[in-house]
Parts: C-alpha cells; structure tokens; sequence
C-alpha cells in the first residue's frame, strides 16, 4: 500500500512538472509573442490595417488615436474618431442655435496623405467659426472613408447619418464614384429604372478573422509580407470581394471612360445608377429637413494633359453632368473644376506624383466652400437657403 501511495505521488509530481513546463512554454511563446509586437510597433515597420470590415458598408476606416505617418520626406499626422472618420466625436443631439454641417465623401474629403489640421473640412470650420455668418454657431462633421462611393454614402446616411440630423449635406462627388458604384453592385434599377438594393457580399469568416488580424497586429502584417504571402486587410484584398472596376476596351484607365464624348453603354448605365442614388439622398435629405449640396471634385487626370491629348475625351464632362441634374431637380451645385480651371496653374493642388490633393489643395477647397456657403447664408436679410 505505501510503495502504491509513493508510485501515484511520483506520478503526480512527474505530471505537476510535465503541466508546469507546458504552461511555462505557453507564457514563453506569449511573451515573446508580446515582446515581438511591442517591437514592430515602435518600429512602425509594419503597420496594422486602417479599414475595417462592415456588414452593412461593406468597410469603413478604424478607430486611431494618433499616428504618424511619412510620404516621401514629409510626416503627416492622422487621427480618426470612435466611427473611422476624421473628425472629433459628435453626438446625435445638437447643441442648442446650432446648424450642422455634414461632409460626405471619399478619400479626396477624408484627406489623404494631409496632417489632420490641414484637410479642408477642419479649414473650413475654422473660416465659419472666425468670421461667424450671421453670429450663427456651426458643428461641422467629416464623414468620409477611403474608397467609398455614392452608393455606401446613401447606405450610411440612411443607417447612421441622418441620425446626427444635418441642416446640410454636402455630398463631395468625385468622378471615380460612378464607375465604382456601378461595379459593386450594391444597387441596381430593374427594367423601370427603380432602384434596387441588394445584400452586400458577406466576406467569409476565414478572410474576416485574417482581416480583424490585419487590423489589430503588426505581427501579422510582417508575417503577411515576409512569410504567407497575403494582403488581408489592403484594398487590394477589400476589392477581391468588393469589385469596383469595369471592363470596357479602348481605354488605359478604369476612369477616363467617364470623359469619353461618345458614352459606351455600360457608362450610360452607371452615370443612371448614379444619378438615382443622388435623387434618393435629395430625397432622403428633404425628409429630414435637412438642405443637399452637390460638390465635384476636380481630379489631376482632367488637368495634367491625359485627357486632352485625344479628342474623345471631354476633361469636366462630370461637373457638367452633375450641373445638369442639380438644376433639374433643384439642388445646390459647387463645380470646383471650373473654379480650378480659371487658376493658373492647375496642378498645384495635387500630390506629386499622386491624385489626391495637397495642403495647397485642401486650402483652395476650403476657401471655394466657405465662399460658397457665405454668398447663399451671409446675407442679413435672406434665410439660410
């Protein structure tokens, strides 16, 4: 009996130190797990992802306290708020006498590779707060996300946006948010020309784990790169389940099919998703008292020679588009490409190199928006709009 109670005792230590050591190994690996983290982020070597996967946007940008950034031999500084976007917080009742303003677009209004201070909705704040038109008290809020277009933009407003209850929206249009809303497929019009929602792709639960790692770890950003091979977490990923692009021949580009004088069919189709979407956040804005200004965004490629070099193609033919359907069903229009043509140089307000605008750009958007505003509300003696 006592050699029996000291072989179970012997057993017992022999598996207390086999368990000791495993556990021991667990906390290693953790540790060194932890310890190699920590590095990369110092390092900032390997970033973690800055979108994340949506149900119902298909993705938005993630949550950053501060961070910065270099392009080229200049840093930038870059925070998003609690939703992603590049703002301060906001809650959904206003304060008292004050009118909000809401900017709606994509990475040209998110401010792309430009220090927090110097994108155009933070300028444009400042301009109405120190020159206070009409002593009216504005809350100005920036809710855009990179690669978002016209039909993500309808999906927010109509699930979150209106919610913050904007006195005004301006949708910031960029050309590109035609070609990508088509593509995506998120919308459509039967055979009536009425449109249609559909469910958005559900990514698999294998690729969102990936992607919530991508987001969340800079170890897996540097195992992506140097040992699997993946891009879980890039836009190159988010389009391999969200395409945005076409196939339409005859052309370099995704974009300059939107510039061509004779319209291809699968354009013509797009340009009608796009325009019914515009009508339904009107639509949707009116409901909600609140007041749509339609805003295109000039682009590099209707400037820097491209487009001009060949006749087919009509450099500004989507402010015109736009212009038309503003007037037709009476809503508010700013086309800066005719404001940048009258400049002389117009590739000043563009990234070298890049498409997106520069600190000069943010600054001429700004000013051309205040200016815009400050004729349709400064006057005393008219009501705003």
């Amino acid at each position: 009996m006592e050699k029996h109670n000291i072989a179970i005792a012997m057993k017992l230590k022999k598996d207390f130190k086999i368990t000791k050591s495993i556990i021991i190994s667990i906390l290693g690996v953790f540790a060194a797990i932890i310890i190699i983290e920590l590095m990369f982020k110092m390092s900032s070597a390997h970033r973690v992802s800055g979108v994340v996967y949506d149900e119902i946007l298909g993705w938005r940008a993630k949550k950053i306290n501060y961070c910065q950034k270099r392009f080229f031999k200049k840093t930038y500084s870059l925070c998003t708020n609690s939703k992603g976007f590049r703002d301060r917080e906001h809650h959904f009742v206003k304060s008292k006498n004050t009118a909000r303003i809401m900017f709606l677009g994509d990475s040209y209004t998110f401010g792309y590779q430009v220090s927090d201070d110097k994108i155009f909705t933070i300028l444009f704040e400042k301009m109405i707060t120190e020159n206070k038109i009409d002593n009216n008290r504005f809350d100005v809020m920036n809710v855009s996300a990179p690669a978002w277009a016209t039909d993500q933009q309808f999906l927010y407003l109509k699930h979150e946006g209106m919610k913050y209850k904007p006195d005004y929206l301006f949708l910031m249009i960029a050309p590109n948010d035609i070609r990508e809303s088509y593509g995506k497929q998120f919308f459509f019009l039967d055979n009536k020309g009425v449109l249609k929602e559909k469910k958005i792709t559900v990514v698999p639960w294998g690729a969102r784990f990936c992607w919530f790692l991508s987001n969340n770890f800079c170890t897996f950003q540097f195992l992506q790169k140097k040992v699997f091979s993946t891009n879980y977490g890039s836009f190159e990923n988010i389009f391999e389940f969200f395409p945005v692009g076409w196939d339409i021949k005859g052309c370099s580009g995704w974009d300059e099919q939107l510039f061509l004088e004779q319209v291809p069919n699968e354009v013509k189709k797009a340009r009608d998703l796009f325009k019914t979407l515009v009508l339904s956040i009107n639509q949707l804005c009116r409901k909600n008292d609140c007041k749509l200004i339609l805003v295109v965004l000039p682009t590099k490629r209707e400037f820097d020679g491209q487009l001009e070099s060949e006749k087919r193609y009509h450099p500004g033919y989507i402010a015109e588009y736009v212009s038309v359907i503003a007037s037709e069903y009476d809503i508010l229009f700013l086309d800066l490409f005719s404001l940048l043509k009258e400049e002389k140089n117009h590739l000043r307000i563009f990234i070298a190199g890049k498409y997106h605008f520069n600190d000069h750009g943010h600054n001429f958007i700004a000013e051309k928006l205040y200016d815009f505003f400050f004729l349709k509300t400064g006057n005393k003696d008219s009501q705003m709009f």
